[in-house]
């Protein structure tokens, strides 16, 4: 009976590959929300890694066979895919942000709720805003872009040929930077009508001593919030979008970087 003899090629694409996207499905938005499973993300990550080996496999050079010159080639293949997810994380961190606010200026701060995607303590508003955001980007097909760029890496750095240059790091810090700036953007309205009510609250509470002003606050300021968050329904995909064309442009500006 012949030996049953695995081409060593495809293997060792598949690896590289895994790691790649491995780094990817860690952080990026919607691929490595922590509400799935760490079995879910890996099983996720290997049918990614199975979709793509056949399409990479004519692209890219026979990744090293040796284990310690194949060990660097993983790690930087892993920090590369972590890059790719991290860059969609920072700028869909806007939107958290602006719920987490409008969340907290509403009072829903005494009320919080475990978020999956953070393991921190959020107001129940911040998880149904970061559902809200999560189902508008996959409508847009903001995971695809993220897949697509992490396909089109290949083809401009090959197996560990990824650098962390100081563009690269530039373009992280210049990402943070615009993703606080749209969340105090997009919360502003939120922030000058609830101090609106806050004031006026205030006001009343001096003028008129027998209002109950803790008691009243809380409904009067709920009530405002949700009026408020309604309202600007309407806005909430188009700001999305506006978040995900950033997304698309720092991916586009990380490929030219390595």
């Amino acid at each position: 009976m012949q030996p049953l003899l695995i081409p060593l090629k495809p293997l060792l694409v598949f690896i590289v590959v895994m790691a790649r996207c491995g780094g990817l499905v860690t952080f990026a938005p919607f691929w490595g929300h922590k509400a799935l499973s760490p079995q879910i993300r890996v099983l996720l990550a290997v049918a990614l890694s199975l979709a793509l080996t056949p399409m990479l496999m004519s692209r890219m050079p026979t990744p090293p066979s040796d284990l310690l010159a194949l060990a660097p080639v993983l790690l930087v293949e892993l920090v590369t895919g972590c890059a790719f997810g991290l860059v969609g994380r920072l700028v869909f961190s806007s939107i958290d942000f602006v719920a987490h606010v409008i969340g907290f200026q509403m009072g829903f701060s005494l009320a919080g709720t475990i978020d999956p995607s953070t393991q921190a303590q959020t107001p129940a508003i911040g998880v149904i805003a970061q559902m809200l955001g999560l189902v508008i980007f996959t409508g847009a097909d903001g995971h695809h872009w993220l897949l697509l760029a992490t396909v089109h890496s290949f083809e401009v750095a090959g197996p560990g040929g990824a650098h962390i240059s100081a563009t690269l790091a530039h373009l992280f810090i210049r990402l943070s930077a615009d993703a606080l700036a749209t969340g105090i953007a997009l919360a502003a309205p939120a922030i000058v009508m609830l101090l609106a009510v806050e004031i006026a609250l205030g006001i009343a509470g001096r003028a008129i001593p027998q209002i109950q002003v803790m008691i009243l606050g809380f409904p009067v300021k709920i009530m405002a919030g949700f009026w408020l968050i309604g309202a600007s329904l309407y806005f909430m995909p188009n700001a999305v979008r506006a978040a995900l064309a950033v997304m698309q442009t720092g991916l586009k500006q990380m490929i030219a970087a390595m």
